[in-house]
């Protein structure tokens, strides 16, 4: 057999080698599910909540009559929901009860539909227990810092290594 014979055939072995690695590895990736509880913004409640009517101001808006505008508005002057809630006659356990009712719902839908395990929602609804108690006090308007807006070296964007989609002090992960 010549030298090019046998480089040719050298060749296309390694040809055929890379394409079936290849062809390996994609199908393995696309057969991974995470194993962790997701957390948070990892089971991306975010579009929904709002579409929900479940962010704290809508909640806010209908416990009290007041327009989101209004609220924002308020919210905008320094005031906290806390402090609009109580002004205008209603609990602020009762904001964030109505809230986590609401959220709740949506994750027991995401449960059934078989987007979450049970174990992802528990942990989501925590995380949200949580943070909810945080935000209704609080005055600062805009996104918490947990909120994954920003934490990649791209500026949140896409732009650059990371993506900007992690959260910037970590604490949402998406497997624990």
């Amino acid at each position: 057999m010549s030298k090019r014979k046998a480089f040719l055939l050298v060749t296309a072995g390694l040809v055929a080698g890379l394409v079936v690695g290849s062809v390996g590895v994609s199908y393995a990736v696309t057969e991974t599910s995470s194993t962790g509880p997701l957390v948070g913004t990892g089971v991306r409640m975010g579009q929904a909540i709002r579409d929900a009517g479940a962010r704290l101001i809508d909640v806010l808006a209908d416990l009290t009559g007041l327009s989101t505008d209004e609220i924002q508005a308020q919210r905008a002057e320094g005031e906290s929901i806390a402090d609009i809630a109580e002004a205008n006659g209603v609990a602020t356990d009762d904001v964030v009860s109505a809230a986590l009712d609401a959220r709740k719902e949506l994750l027991d839908a995401r449960v059934a539909d078989g987007t979450i395990t049970q174990e992802q929602a528990d942990l989501a609804y925590e995380t949200m227990s949580d943070r909810l108690a945080e935000r209704v006090t609080t005055d600062a308007t805009g996104a918490p810092a947990w909120s994954g807006k920003g934490g990649g070296m791209g500026g949140g964007k896409g732009g650059g290594m990371g993506g900007g989609m992690g959260l910037r002090d970590g604490s949402c992960a998406a497997t624990q």
